[in-house]
Formats: C-alpha cells, structure tokens, sequence
C-alpha cells in the first residue's frame, strides 16, 4: 500500500461483482467498499495510449483560471475523484480522467484525489492484466486505433500521445452530436468510426470542416449503434 495516509470507507474488498471475481480467479467479497486518498500524479498509470489534445488544454484553462485561488480549485478537484485500480507493486492505474489528469499534469498541479474502486495489487503483473481487460478497465490501442499488447500502454501521464479522432469525438460530443454515457472508453468507438470516414489530413489541415463532417455522420443511421447515438434505433 502507498504510504500515502488514505480514508478507509470500509473493508478493503473488492467493489467487483461475483461473476466478476470470479472472472479473475478471486474468491467471493464479504464486504464492498471504495476508498479514496490524494495520490502524486506522477505516480498515476494511464490505462489507455491517447488523448485528445485538444481536449486537454481545454481542460488545462479550465483548471488554471481556477488555480488562482487554492480553495476554488480544491473544490474543483473534489468533485472529480480519478477513478483507479490498485494494481502490482501498488500502482494506481486511472480508468477514467485520463485527459483530467494530463491537464493538472501539464497545469503544474501535484496531486489529485483517487478514488480506489478495486485493489488487485496482489496478483501477478499477467493476471491483473487479463483481469483489467476482462473488466473492459483497459483500452490497449495505439494513435491509429491498432491494438497492442496492455504492456505498451505508457507508464506514466506524460506518455500520453495525441490521437486527433479522439479530438474530433470530444468535439461532436460538446456540440450535441451524441450523448456521454458510463460505457468505458465510449468516446474511442466514436474516434474510431471518424477514424474511417474522414481522412487524417482533413483533420489535421481543418479541423473545423472536419468536425462538421463529423456531426453529419454522427445523425446518420450508421451511428445509431454506437454508445450514445441520439439516432433512433
């Protein structure tokens, strides 16, 4: 366990369900719990490759015009815990808020607050990945939406790389082109379906034409699958 003091919220079960435990090889919970403790960002393990680029900075302005006073942005920080797993050798891998925390990273902030859904510190480096994949708690997928072994996912926040789809998503979803849901990694399944109708260089050249192009495909009936389509099934 980090040294870090943390606030226990109860028994250091696993908030997993039994089919899930099972899943893992675990035995069965007696007790569910969270807990959550301020943890260094540099300490934090993505669990996917990319982010939207521009979707960080936007974030980063947000965090700095907050950063003037020490009370705004701890209230802002407070009510968005990073969500994470205890993995091996007690690293914290973060399963959402990935372009949150590049952001403070990037902002010069220390620390954020991390809410511990599930401590799988004590297996194996191998099953705790089969276990993190199994959960749908990894998005092991390069800059080009290419899957890779979970073992090439970066180390460390500042590894993060840029994946312009992943931009063009985060735009569609601002502008009402579809709606944010609880589906893990929901917005790379929209990069991805950018990602084979509207050629890279559009994105990179024109940004903006690109995103308009975005929304039309984001009404037709070849999203209604996706998560958070607003097309009718």
């Amino acid at each position: 366990m980090s040294s870090i003091a943390h606030c226990a919220l109860g028994s250091r079960e696993l908030t997993l369900s039994a089919r899930a435990r099972a899943i893992a090889g675990l035995p069965p919970a007696t007790r569910e719990s969270v807990w959550s403790e301020r943890v260094p960002l540099a300490d934090l393990r993505p669990t996917q490759m990319a982010v939207g680029m521009r979707a960080v900075e936007a974030k980063r302005r947000k965090i700095e015009r907050r950063a003037e006073s020490m009370r705004k942005l701890r209230r802002y920080l407070e009510k968005r815990p990073v969500p994470a797993v205890l993995g091996p050798d007690d690293d914290f891998y973060i399963i959402d808020h990935h372009h949150l925390s590049l952001a403070l990273w990037r902002s010069d902030v220390d620390d954020v607050l991390v809410r511990i859904v599930a401590d799988l510190s004590d297996m194996p480096r191998a099953t705790f990945l089969r276990a993190m994949a199994s959960f749908g708690w990894l998005h092991p997928y390069d800059t080009q939406g290419r899957r890779i072994s979970p073992t090439r996912l970066p180390a460390s926040l500042d590894k993060l790389r840029c994946d312009r789809y992943r931009d063009l998503a985060w735009s569609v979803r601002r502008a009402g082109g579809f709606v944010k849901t609880h589906i893990p990694f929901s917005e790379f399944a929209w990069a991805d379906f950018f990602r084979k109708q509207i050629p890279l260089p559009l994105v990179s050249r024109d940004f903006e034409l690109a995103h308009e192009r975005a929304m039309r495909l984001a009404s037709s009936p070849d999203a209604r699958h996706l998560p958070g389509s607003l097309v009718a099934a």
